[in-house]
């Protein structure tokens, strides 16, 4: 049993982004596109990761779907092997709802690809054991619609193949789809814009101008991203008002907004009844309120948000802080 004074971490790595909690309050979101720079992993986990401070590393990840692996598998084990050789003991979540050893996770890949949306339904569980709710997660990338039963996720599929299927995984985010995918045939259906700058031109997001993880590789501001989106229209910025522009940000919000209430309607038609509460998490929250707020409910649920409760960073970080306080309970046991 650890001391209660240990420090437990978690970290999430992704295809785009690392996240990474500490039991002491330490929270870290580190843009890193994993397909572009996958020889760089390791050094940036060594920098990441403390020497000497922690005693158990919590481990999830979706960066092996990137398509520098040529499988899951290969990425999973690509990812943990990068993990520092350090004095912390690793611990890998999995599908299985459980912790297992790094070495065992090494020989048995599928369980472990793919696993942090249910490190955070499970962690939401726990703070809502009662009656039926929904963890709403999203982030820069996706969207995790997630069924919790009387303090048990509940899902229909566990990978990310069948959670598609199922809506339980919408392939949209707050800030890495393409507008392309969201606007249609009458649009430029090219790599120009994200729906980051959609959002950010309506106040969704805020800008940073150190941000350059963007279509053209310009920083992430308000002006850059009229540029961009006005080249959606085949248009420079000075070609078409900036009303043309903000009517195609909400356009395209709009869309995705579509999707995600979508896939919400066939998971409730599912389960044959509405949530309770639905507890909303990840750098999306605001887009997430957005979905509840216009959704056609019977009874409307109480909303949990996760910024609220453990804060903004940790919100954006809301599966690595999930499995971090899951570490600490299994070490509790």
């Amino acid at each position: 049993m650890l001391k209660k004074t240990s420090t437990i971490a978690g970290i999430d790595i992704g295809g785009a982004n690392i996240k990474y909690c500490q039991s002491d309050g330490y929270t870290l979101n580190t843009i890193f596109p994993l397909w572009k720079k996958k020889k760089s992993l390791p050094a940036i986990l060594e920098k990441i990761i403390p020497e000497k401070k922690i005693r158990t590393l919590a481990i999830t990840m979706t960066g092996e779907l990137c398509d520098c692996f040529k499988t899951k598998s290969e990425g999973v084990r690509y990812i943990l092997n990068s993990i520092p050789k350090k004095q912390f003991t690793p611990l890998v979540w999995t599908t299985n709802q459980n912790f297992i050893p790094l070495e065992d996770a090494i020989q048995n890949p599928t369980i472990c690809a793919a696993s942090n949306w249910l490190g955070l339904a499970s962690f939401i569980a726990k703070q809502h054991p009662e009656n039926f709710g929904l963890s709403i997660d999203i982030g820069s990338t996706t969207t995790d619609i997630t069924s919790i039963d009387q303090g048990n996720p509940s899902p229909k599929g566990l990978t990310d193949t069948q959670r598609l299927k199922y809506g339980e995984l919408v392939y949209t985010g707050i800030k890495r789809t393409p507008m392309a995918s969201l606007l249609g045939s009458k649009y430029a259906q090219e790599f120009f814009a994200t729906i980051a700058d959609a959002h950010l031109l309506v106040n969704n997001l805020k800008e940073d101008e150190e941000d350059t993880e963007t279509a053209d590789r310009r920083s992430f501001t308000k002006t850059n991203s009229a540029r961009r989106i006005a080249k959606m229209l085949c248009a420079d910025q000075n070609e078409i008002p900036m009303s043309v522009i903000i009517k195609t940000s909400e356009l395209a919000i709009k869309t995705q907004i579509k999707w995600i209430t979508i896939a919400l309607e066939k998971h409730l038609q599912r389960k044959g009844q509405e949530p309770k509460w639905i507890s909303i998490s990840g750098s999306g929250e605001t887009l997430g309120k957005m979905i509840i707020e216009s959704f056609a409910w019977k009874t409307k649920p109480s909303i949990h948000s996760f910024s609220n409760a453990f804060g903004i960073e940790n919100s954006s970080a809301a599966c690595a802080y999930s499995i971090m306080k899951l570490a600490g309970n299994h070490h509790e046991l």
